[in-house]
């Protein structure tokens, strides 16, 4: 089998951070023909690397391409599937980059709650946009070409100095890196820059997506998740059933979990998320159902 063909109608797991993607991702890697490329960061970057995340299609030149796509089908064959799922929240911010490496790639949207999102999302960027965890670490070595490593020595150097010497360190970044994120990190209050992180994610993808054939693109939201969704998702996907998948979704899911994260602030600082935003949530709102199968 050719890379082409292995790589035929990839399934992209998209959406902001902290709204569902790696749940979804995961449940859908128990499937027998799946195989999850996990947030392969480096490696969307190939290229780019002195660029945001905010790829445009007219950075996909051939040989970026033709990296990224080698790459993953070379994983691919080593793991014996036949099918591939990739999940890395910052594709939010490249569409249509993503789409020109993969044409005929679905894209399955997970959004969630402006508000449990963002209070996520800066719970995250407070535990860990500095350090270095060894198994991440690891991957970002296996994924990095020697190209590459002049650049990411900055960042690493940048998240040790943030861990052990944050007086003296530049902003912590943690997600994706819209244009712009170091300073508005620098100038603005981190619920802010989160909220605008969210922003920017949900709006781009939304935009991008309904652009493309019926086929391609479905969104769901975490708040109504289930089984009945999974299976539509996977018909959607065109995998096959599979109890695997609907038991790891059964152990993984827990239904209070979409709405968590605001149950631990105060109802202050969830009035200044709702502010944030929304502006997003008003053009959500103006939206028509997506086109479902």
């Amino acid at each position: 089998m050719t890379d082409d063909q292995l790589l035929a109608r990839p399934v992209i797991v998209i959406g902001s951070p902290r709204s569902g993607t790696t749940l979804l991702s995961q449940v859908l890697s128990h499937h027998a023909s799946v195989w999850l490329a996990n947030e392969p960061r480096i490696l969307w970057k190939y290229g780019n690397d002195a660029k945001s995340d905010a790829l445009q299609p007219a950075d996909a030149r051939p040989e970026v391409v033709a990296h990224i796509r080698a790459e993953l089908a070379r994983n691919l064959r080593e793991a014996g599937r036949t099918r591939l799922v990739e999940k890395t929240p910052s594709n939010s911010l490249r569409f249509g980059f993503v789409n020109q490496v993969f044409p005929d790639a679905i894209f399955m949207h997970v959004m969630r709650s402006g508000l449990e999102s963002v209070l996520s999302i800066r719970s995250f960027w407070e535990r860990h946009s500095t350090g270095v965890p060894t198994k991440m670490l690891w991957q970002r070595l296996r994924e990095m070409k020697l190209r590459q490593a002049p650049h990411y020595a900055m960042e690493f150097g940048r998240r040790v100095a943030g861990k052990f010497l944050p007086s003296a360190a530049a902003p912590a970044v943690w997600g994706p890196r819209p244009p712009g994120i170091v300073e508005m990190r620098r100038d603005l209050d981190l619920l802010e820059v989160c909220a605008w992180q969210w922003r920017m994610c949900v709006e781009h993808t939304c935009r991008e997506g309904r652009k493309l054939p019926a086929d391609r693109y479905t969104e769901v939201q975490l708040e109504d998740f289930n089984e009945q969704v999974l299976s539509r998702l996977m018909a959607f996907a065109g995998l096959a059933p599979a109890e695997e998948v609907l038991a790891a979704f059964a152990e993984k899911f827990d239904d209070k979990q979409p709405t968590g994260r605001s149950k631990q602030s105060n109802l202050a600082e969830q009035q200044r998320v709702e502010e944030l935003v929304a502006p997003t949530n008003a053009w959500l709102a103006t939206l028509g159902p997506v086109v479902r199968h």
